[in-house]
Protein backbone atom coordinates (compact mmCIF):
# COMPACT_ATOMS: atom_id res chain seq x y z
CA UNK A 1 0.00 0.00 0.00
CA UNK A 2 1.45 3.45 -1.20
CA UNK A 3 1.19 6.79 0.97
CA UNK A 4 -0.74 9.08 -0.09
CA UNK A 5 1.49 11.71 -2.54
CA UNK A 6 3.38 14.55 -0.28
CA UNK A 7 3.74 11.53 2.55
CA UNK A 8 6.68 9.54 3.48
CA UNK A 9 7.53 7.30 5.87
CA UNK A 10 9.77 5.29 7.09
CA UNK A 11 11.12 2.71 10.19
CA UNK A 12 14.59 1.96 11.36
CA UNK A 13 15.64 -1.00 13.08
CA UNK A 14 17.60 -0.09 16.03
CA UNK A 15 20.72 -2.25 15.64
CA UNK A 16 23.60 0.02 16.31
CA UNK A 17 25.49 1.37 19.46
CA UNK A 18 24.66 5.23 21.15
CA UNK A 19 28.06 5.87 19.93
CA UNK A 20 27.68 5.00 16.26
CA UNK A 21 24.21 6.84 16.03
CA UNK A 22 25.77 9.43 17.27
CA UNK A 23 28.32 9.78 14.57
CA UNK A 24 25.59 9.48 12.68
CA UNK A 25 23.61 12.00 13.64
CA UNK A 26 25.77 14.71 14.90
CA UNK A 27 23.74 16.08 17.91
CA UNK A 28 23.69 20.03 18.26
CA UNK A 29 25.61 21.05 21.89
CA UNK A 30 21.14 21.63 23.07
CA UNK A 31 20.63 18.40 22.06
CA UNK A 32 23.24 16.48 24.01
CA UNK A 33 21.67 18.28 26.83
CA UNK A 34 19.28 16.64 26.73
CA UNK A 35 20.65 13.21 25.99
CA UNK A 36 22.28 13.02 29.49
CA UNK A 37 19.04 13.21 31.27
CA UNK A 38 18.00 9.94 29.41
CA UNK A 39 18.37 6.62 29.94
CA UNK A 40 20.03 4.64 27.35
CA UNK A 41 17.00 2.83 25.35
CA UNK A 42 15.29 6.68 24.98
CA UNK A 43 18.34 8.17 23.90
CA UNK A 44 19.06 4.98 21.24
CA UNK A 45 14.91 5.88 20.53
CA UNK A 46 15.93 9.65 20.05
CA UNK A 47 18.87 9.25 18.14
CA UNK A 48 17.53 7.14 15.57
CA UNK A 49 14.12 8.94 15.20
CA UNK A 50 15.93 11.91 14.50
CA UNK A 51 18.31 9.99 11.66
CA UNK A 52 15.13 9.02 10.10
CA UNK A 53 13.81 12.25 9.96
CA UNK A 54 16.68 13.63 8.32
CA UNK A 55 16.21 10.89 5.71
CA UNK A 56 13.25 11.80 4.75
CA UNK A 57 13.34 15.85 5.01
CA UNK A 58 16.94 16.28 4.63
CA UNK A 59 17.93 20.06 5.67
CA UNK A 60 14.86 20.67 7.83
CA UNK A 61 15.81 21.91 11.36
CA UNK A 62 13.66 20.38 14.13
CA UNK A 63 12.05 22.51 17.06
CA UNK A 64 9.70 21.69 19.27
CA UNK A 65 6.07 24.10 20.12
CA UNK A 66 4.69 24.94 23.43
CA UNK A 67 3.23 22.11 24.22
CA UNK A 68 6.62 19.84 23.82
CA UNK A 69 5.39 18.80 20.29
CA UNK A 70 8.24 18.83 17.57
CA UNK A 71 8.09 20.70 13.95
CA UNK A 72 10.33 21.53 11.30
CA UNK A 73 11.01 25.37 11.34
CA UNK A 74 8.77 27.02 9.22
CA UNK A 75 6.29 24.12 10.16
CA UNK A 76 6.50 21.98 6.90
CA UNK A 77 6.46 19.63 6.24
CA UNK A 78 4.39 18.45 8.71
CA UNK A 79 6.06 15.62 10.89
CA UNK A 80 5.08 12.78 13.55
CA UNK A 81 7.87 10.30 15.28
CA UNK A 82 7.19 7.49 17.47
CA UNK A 83 9.22 4.85 18.92
CA UNK A 84 8.93 1.33 20.81
CA UNK A 85 11.25 -1.50 21.31
CA UNK A 86 13.99 -1.96 19.13
CA UNK A 87 12.21 0.15 16.54
CA UNK A 88 12.03 4.04 15.46
CA UNK A 89 9.17 5.34 13.11
CA UNK A 90 8.85 8.76 11.19
CA UNK A 91 6.32 10.09 8.86
CA UNK A 92 6.21 13.77 7.11
CA UNK A 93 3.38 15.12 5.11
CA UNK A 94 3.73 18.08 2.52
CA UNK A 95 0.19 19.24 3.14
CA UNK A 96 -1.39 18.27 6.50
CA UNK A 97 -0.68 17.36 10.17
CA UNK A 98 0.03 14.15 10.64
CA UNK A 99 0.48 11.34 13.11
CA UNK A 100 2.02 8.00 13.37
CA UNK A 101 2.60 5.36 16.43
CA UNK A 102 4.86 2.52 16.63
CA UNK A 103 4.05 -0.24 19.69
CA UNK A 104 5.63 -3.31 20.66
CA UNK A 105 3.01 -5.93 20.36
CA UNK A 106 2.45 -8.12 23.73
CA UNK A 107 -0.88 -8.19 26.10
CA UNK A 108 0.07 -5.34 28.77
CA UNK A 109 -2.38 -3.10 26.34
CA UNK A 110 -5.24 -5.46 27.91
CA UNK A 111 -4.84 -3.50 31.41
CA UNK A 112 -5.84 -0.19 30.10
CA UNK A 113 -8.50 -1.56 27.78
CA UNK A 114 -11.27 0.71 29.41
CA UNK A 115 -9.15 3.63 29.77
CA UNK A 116 -9.36 4.43 26.16
CA UNK A 117 -11.85 2.00 24.09
CA UNK A 118 -15.63 3.42 24.12
CA UNK A 119 -18.95 1.19 23.27
CA UNK A 120 -18.10 1.60 19.65
CA UNK A 121 -14.49 0.90 19.63
CA UNK A 122 -15.13 -2.40 21.46
CA UNK A 123 -17.63 -3.33 19.52
CA UNK A 124 -14.56 -3.77 16.43
CA UNK A 125 -12.76 -6.05 18.88
CA UNK A 126 -11.81 -9.48 17.49
CA UNK A 127 -11.44 -11.66 21.18
CA UNK A 128 -9.19 -14.08 19.07
CA UNK A 129 -6.67 -11.48 18.73
CA UNK A 130 -7.89 -9.26 21.13
CA UNK A 131 -4.39 -7.42 22.28
CA UNK A 132 -3.22 -6.91 18.15
CA UNK A 133 -7.00 -5.13 17.94
CA UNK A 134 -6.54 -2.92 21.25
CA UNK A 135 -2.87 -2.17 19.96
CA UNK A 136 -4.02 -0.79 16.57
CA UNK A 137 -7.20 0.76 18.15
CA UNK A 138 -4.51 2.47 20.42
CA UNK A 139 -1.79 3.58 17.83
CA UNK A 140 -4.72 4.87 15.83
CA UNK A 141 -5.88 7.34 18.13
CA UNK A 142 -1.97 8.47 19.54
CA UNK A 143 -1.60 9.10 16.06
CA UNK A 144 -4.85 11.64 16.22
CA UNK A 145 -4.00 12.84 19.66
CA UNK A 146 -0.25 13.70 17.68
CA UNK A 147 -2.70 15.22 14.73
CA UNK A 148 -4.43 17.13 17.34
CA UNK A 149 -1.96 18.40 18.43
CA UNK A 150 -2.52 20.46 21.55
CA UNK A 151 -3.36 18.63 25.04
CA UNK A 152 -6.66 18.08 27.16
CA UNK A 153 -7.70 15.08 24.96
CA UNK A 154 -9.92 12.21 26.12
CA UNK A 155 -8.65 8.85 24.16
CA UNK A 156 -12.04 7.32 24.90
CA UNK A 157 -14.59 10.02 24.38
CA UNK A 158 -13.07 12.43 21.46
CA UNK A 159 -11.83 9.14 19.32
CA UNK A 160 -13.44 6.36 18.08
CA UNK A 161 -12.27 4.04 15.25
CA UNK A 162 -14.19 2.21 12.67
CA UNK A 163 -13.81 -1.92 12.09
CA UNK A 164 -11.09 -3.55 10.02
CA UNK A 165 -9.97 -6.51 10.01
CA UNK A 166 -6.57 -8.12 11.23
CA UNK A 167 -3.77 -9.18 9.27
CA UNK A 168 -0.26 -8.16 8.45
CA UNK A 169 -1.39 -5.10 7.23
CA UNK A 170 -4.89 -2.54 6.35
CA UNK A 171 -6.89 0.24 6.20
CA UNK A 172 -10.26 1.96 8.32
CA UNK A 173 -11.67 4.61 9.61
CA UNK A 174 -11.30 6.66 12.46
CA UNK A 175 -12.79 9.69 13.78
CA UNK A 176 -11.93 13.14 15.74
CA UNK A 177 -14.76 14.49 17.12
CA UNK A 178 -14.23 16.74 20.29
CA UNK A 179 -16.28 19.72 20.74
CA UNK A 180 -14.85 22.15 18.55
CA UNK A 181 -13.07 19.86 16.34
CA UNK A 182 -14.90 17.04 13.60
CA UNK A 183 -12.49 15.09 11.38
CA UNK A 184 -12.71 11.69 9.83
CA UNK A 185 -9.71 10.14 9.03
CA UNK A 186 -8.24 7.16 7.10
CA UNK A 187 -5.67 5.19 8.70
CA UNK A 188 -3.39 2.37 8.04
CA UNK A 189 -1.64 -0.46 9.64
CA UNK A 190 1.29 -2.26 9.79
CA UNK A 191 2.53 -5.53 11.79
CA UNK A 192 5.64 -5.99 11.55
CA UNK A 193 8.83 -8.12 13.75
CA UNK A 194 7.25 -8.16 16.85
CA UNK A 195 5.63 -4.21 16.22
CA UNK A 196 2.41 -2.73 15.48
CA UNK A 197 2.41 0.26 13.55
CA UNK A 198 0.00 2.77 12.85
CA UNK A 199 -0.59 6.22 10.50
CA UNK A 200 -2.74 8.49 9.17
CA UNK A 201 -2.86 8.30 5.54
CA UNK A 202 -5.46 10.82 4.99
CA UNK A 203 -7.67 13.29 6.22
CA UNK A 204 -11.96 12.75 4.52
Amino acid sequence: MLPKPGKKIAFWQITEDEETLLQMYNPTAEEIVFLQGLHENKRLHFLSSRLLLCTLASGGKLAKDDAGKPHFEGNTPHLSISHSGNYAAAIVDENNQTGIDIETLGPKILRIEDKFCNADDKSNIRRTHHSLCLLIMWGAKESLYKWYGKKEVDFKKHMTVGPFETGDSGRFSATFHKPGTQQDFIMEYAVFEGHVAVWIHEML
